[in-house]
Order: C-alpha cells, then sequence, then structure tokens
C-alpha cells in the first residue's frame, strides 16, 4: 500500500503486481509518500486516508498465482526496505512449493504475508487484515469495490498508473525461476472457483469493454 499525499492517491498492491519497483518510484519522486504495509487491503488504509483516489493494480490470476509459486521458491533477500527475511521463512516457502504447481495452487496453506516472523516477533509492515492463504485470495479483497469506486488498472497495462503517478519504473525483484506450468483442467477449475472475479475483470480490462487496461470499477 503506497499513500501520496501529494497527489491524494492511495494504490493498493497485491502480491507479485510489481509493488516493490513501484514503491521505488513513486517515493523517490514523492518526498511525503509513505507505505506503511507492503500488501495490506484497502480496509486497512489509514483513517482520513480513505476518501482519496483508491487504485489497485490487477494481474491475469493463472500468471499472478505462477509468479508467486516461482518467488516463493527462489525468493532472495536484498538489501532494500522490507527486502530482508529469515533463513526459517525462506526455507518454509521453498518447503511449501517443493511440489508441482498444481498440486500447490488446490493445496497450500501458506499465507506468505504473515506478520509473524519465526521467533514469534511481530513484523507490521507484513501486515494484513485477510490471512487467507495467498493461493485461495483473490484480488477482489485487496481492491473492495464494495467500499466505493476504484480504479483497477492490469499489470500488463501498468505504464497507465505511471502516467497517473507521473514516475518511471524500472523492473525489478524478478523471479529468477521461470517455471511455465501448464493450465490444465484441474488448475482452471480452481481458477474458476476461487478467482472468478479476478478471471472476468482482467478479461474486461485486456479484451473486452474496458480494452484500455484500465477501469472504474465499484459495486
Amino acid at each position: 500500500m503506497l499513500i501520496v499525499p501529494e497527489i491524494q492517491t492511495v494504490v493498493i498492491q497485491p502480491p507479485r503486481t510489481g509493488s516493490t519497483a513501484l514503491r521505488d518510484a513513486v517515493q523517490a519522486t514523492y518526498p511525503k509518500a509513505i507505505t506503511l504495509y507492503r500488501h495490506m487491503e484497502r480496509p486497512g488504509i489509514p483513517a482520513g486516508y480513505e476518501n482519496w483516489r483508491v487504485v489497485c493494480l490487477v494481474r491475469d490470476p493463472f500468471e499472478r498465482m505462477v509468479s508467486i509459486y516461482n518467488y516463493m521458491s527462489d525468493f532472495r533477500p536484498t538489501s532494500k526496505p522490507g527486502g530482508g527475511a529469515s533463513e526459517a521463512w525462506i526455507e518454509r516457502l521453498r518447503n511449501d512449493t517443493d511440489r508441482p504447481f498444481a498440486e500447490w495452487l488446490a493445496q497450500s496453506a501458506e499465507v506468505f504475508t504473515d506478520p509473524i516472523d519465526h521467533d514469534g516477533s511481530f513484523l507490521p509492515y507484513y501486515n494484513v487484515l485477510d490471512k487467507t492463504p495467498i493461493a485461495q485470495k483473490s484480488q477482489y479483497r485487496w481492491a473492495r469495490p464494495d467500499m466505493g469506486p476504484v480504479t483497477l488498472i492490469d499489470i500488463q497495462e501498468a505504464i497507465k498508473l505511471y502516467d497517473i503517478l507521473g514516475i518511471q519504473v524500472e523492473k525489478v525483484n524478478a523471479s529468477v525461476r521461470r517455471t511455465r506450468p501448464e493450465r490444465c483442467s484441474k488448475v482452471q477449475a480452481i481458477l474458476e472457483s476461487r478467482f472468478k472475479w479476478d478471471l472476468d475483470v482482467t478479461t474486461k480490462l485486456v479484451m473486452g469493454e474496458a480494452g484500455s487496461g484500465e477501469i472504474e470499477y465499484a459495486l
């Protein structure tokens, strides 16, 4: 979550939607920008900021799940803010993804954004309100259009968000492993069951009436 007072905008950042590169570029451009939480959902916007414009990057759920699977398999700590991680956490992620993608998607109970470290300490930067396992968590839970209008931008058209923010973004934090699992019938059934909203929205953004890659969405 990025709060940008200079342009009264809040950017919601589900995992694997380019959050690290975006954060770095925004904070380099807007000195007052703050990121209290890395992947907080919309209900966690601090009081007083919830009436600002809300923007949420979204991504095709299959592509996002593959990206999370690869990231968990090949996580590499960095020296950037929020880039550190315990060996216990890294091992936990790698153990969770030490199985075929379809099996991981069906069975994983890893929350991923859990703020409780291996030693029991609490890391508020990684806090989220919804502790649903990441392989089951729809991007709807971040965007929450039932709370009011939200600008949804497909990650493939992220340049539209960069234009809104007036920034240039360098791609970083990419997964090392490039596993490309099959979108088999088992995987597709899980996607349609857990991520129907994600599929509907990203289809509208890329192919439908909102082919521009950006829509204003509200329930």
